[in-house]
């Protein structure tokens, strides 16, 4: 008869601490203070409604309670500075100063093309805005000057720049950009009908390649294809140097299933984590030929005495999945544990989480 007593209580209880455990995360995110950054976010890669390019930076920087100056939170539709399909001339223009930024992030900067018919009927993109100018590189350049962090990834390096303008980055970062780039893919008959082509005006034969592989191609639109006969299990992904594991505490090798860049970093630039990838004798023997090294910078990192700047070698912030939710503790970690590290998600929650968080505490906030 006791026992019947005590059962509804016992069963309440263990609800209510379920409940507790389920929501302790929520809770604490609340308890937790906000901190202020402030950003200039550049995109000018926004075509539609999705902001894919910048979307990965703002969950993290709401998920951390980052906010910008005025106290307010950053949201993926107005928080950067680019082309905005919903304004009114399409344009957010940077403002005439960055100084005072605690951080400037260039997300992407390939733009925003039209197609043109022509009168072969083939079609050619015209571009109608995007690239680096040499006013957004004096910009940054004025803010760094008085400390500003500066972060930029793939592509800001490539097409549309200008070769000027380029260099210009190219010392701010302390890199050479090779004019290589190239993507990782679970499946080679799935890419893009564009490349298929490119591949087939080049090579003069048909895209018959099936299986994991590599593509690389570079600015004269040469490719390289390494099939799964030139790879071997789990060949592509990110490692970290021993001073990118102290510096970031990530260690193991992630896999990447995103565009990339290669570059060369300078003498005082510092590696913190690399591509690698492991060959069977005849994908080195085509790496070799091309001219294309078997491991490069994935992250690199300039110390200019008054500021960091940080070159990702990739669509680090990129993020086509649906949001995740950003007022829980520890999310981040719940996606890292279900998540195996060869998932084509897995770089974000590995690599991309911890690398911004670390970047972030470096960060002195504003007054």
């Amino acid at each position: 008869m006791e026992s019947d007593i005590w059962k509804p209580a016992v069963i309440l209880g263990i609800l209510v601490l379920i409940l507790i455990l389920v929501n302790y995360p929520w809770i604490q995110w609340r308890a937790n203070p906000s901190r202020t950054i402030d950003i200039a976010i550049i995109d000018k890669s926004v075509s539609d409604l999705n902001y894919n390019e910048h979307k990965g930076l703002i969950w993290i920087l709401n998920q951390q309670k980052i906010k910008d100056r005025t106290g307010h939170a950053y949201v993926n539709e107005e928080s950067y500075y680019g082309f905005n399909p919903s304004a009114v001339n399409h344009i957010q223009s940077l403002p005439s100063t960055l100084r005072g930024k605690d951080l400037i992030y260039a997300a992407d900067t390939y733009g925003i093309y039209k197609k043109e018919q022509q009168a072969d009927r083939s079609h050619k993109q015209k571009l109608i805005y995007g690239g680096m100018k040499s006013e957004d590189v004096q910009k940054i350049q004025y803010a760094t000057a008085t400390g500003t962090t500066f972060v930029g990834e793939y592509n800001i390096l490539g097409d549309p720049t200008d070769k000027e303008v380029r260099q210009q980055l190219e010392n701010m970062f302390g890199i050479e950009w090779t004019g290589w780039k190239g993507r990782y893919y679970k499946e080679l008959a799935n890419v893009s009908t564009l490349l298929k082509q490119k591949y087939t005006l080049v090579a003069g034969k048909k895209w018959t390649y099936q299986g994991e592989g590599i593509i690389f191609i570079n600015e004269e639109e040469n490719m390289v294809v390494l099939d799964s006969s030139d790879l071997e299990a789990r060949s592509f992904g990110v490692e970290f140097s021993e001073k990118g594991y102290e510096w970031s505490q990530v260690k193991g090798k992630t896999s990447y299933h995103g565009w990339f860049d290669i570059v060369e970093p300078r003498t005082r630039a510092e590696v913190m984590a690399e591509y690698t990838m492991d060959l069977s004798q005849s994908g080195a023997e085509k790496l070799t030929a091309a001219g294309i090294p078997d491991h490069f910078p994935s992250i690199t990192r300039f110390d200019h005495t008054t500021h960091y700047t940080y070159y990702f070698s990739g669509d680090y912030a990129n993020r086509v999945d649906t949001p995740y939710p950003t007022q829980y503790i520890g999310w981040d970690a719940v996606m890292k544990f279900f998540i195996p590290r060869t998932h084509q998600n897995a770089f974000y929650w590995e690599v991309y989480v911890p690398v911004m968080k670390q970047i972030f505490s470096e960060i002195k906030a504003s007054s």
